[in-house]
């Protein structure tokens, strides 16, 4: 793996950790309670912020030991953002803990940064001899 996306990757690897214990914090955007709303299924709150937190700091941690598969998990987590943005939550979602607090296209911005460098360490990852194969 090429020095770049090792660093990279241990940069994608806190963040995905800090994700993930954001998820079992008090006072964070009530990102979950309007999937809830939104959908009409009454387990997404607390139970898959509690599931995604899990999985969050996991891909963090193996971002550290097994690159590839932290950022593949990275990857998986990151486009469930993504489509939770563009089907049921919106682009604009609230910056504080109420659903009416001032909304923003951050958390969205920085879903897809992230899963554009998730994928850069994931192709970064490769193994010398799956480099020379493609070649």
């Amino acid at each position: 793996m090429g020095k770049i996306a090792k660093y990279v990757g241990w940069a994608l690897a806190l963040f995905m950790i800090m994700m993930g214990v954001m998820k079992f914090l008090p006072d964070t955007p009530p990102i979950f309670q309007i999937i809830e709303n939104n959908t009409g299924i009454g387990v997404i709150n607390p139970a898959f912020k509690y599931l995604t937190g899990v999985l969050e700091i996991v891909a963090g941690l193996l971002l550290f030991v097994r690159t590839r598969q932290g950022a593949l998990l990275s990857l998986l987590i990151i486009g469930g953002a993504i489509a939770s943005h563009l089907t049921v939550l919106g682009i604009n979602t609230p910056t504080g803990p109420e659903i009416t607090s001032e909304k923003s296209p951050m958390l969205f911005v920085m879903a897809v940064v992230s899963f554009f460098v998730a994928a850069f360490v994931w192709w970064g990852s490769r193994e010398p001899d799956m480099v020379i194969a493609a070649s």
